[in-house]
């Protein structure tokens, strides 16, 4: 089994714990299962991975890991958004005489 390969089995069963954990939010009405878009999108990435060749795979394979540690730490939403830092509003507000 390559190393991409394992990455893609361990983001895949990342996925179906996160689905199993969770119950029904407003994005998946359906509890305890993962949405078919997750699949896809990972199957859709790490697919393109697969295709570079030669010494590239390594670099694949590493980002392949960074993926599911990406997941792993919920940076990562397959089929969702990215999520970002959360801003801080340093402005103070305007006050009126």
């Amino acid at each position: 089994m390559s190393a991409l390969l394992s990455a893609w089995v361990a983001e895949i069963v990342l996925i179906a714990y996160r689905g199993a954990k969770s119950g029904s939010t407003a994005n998946n009405p359906i509890p305890h299962l993962a949405l078919p878009s997750e699949y896809a999108s990972t199957f859709i990435i790490f697919g393109a991975l697969a295709f570079i060749p030669g010494q590239g795979q390594r670099v694949a394979s590493a980002v392949g890991w960074g993926l599911v540690v990406a997941t792993f730490l919920d940076l990562w939403n397959p089929g969702g958004t990215v999520k970002t830092a959360a801003s801080s509003d340093t402005t103070a507000p305007a006050t009126t005489s």
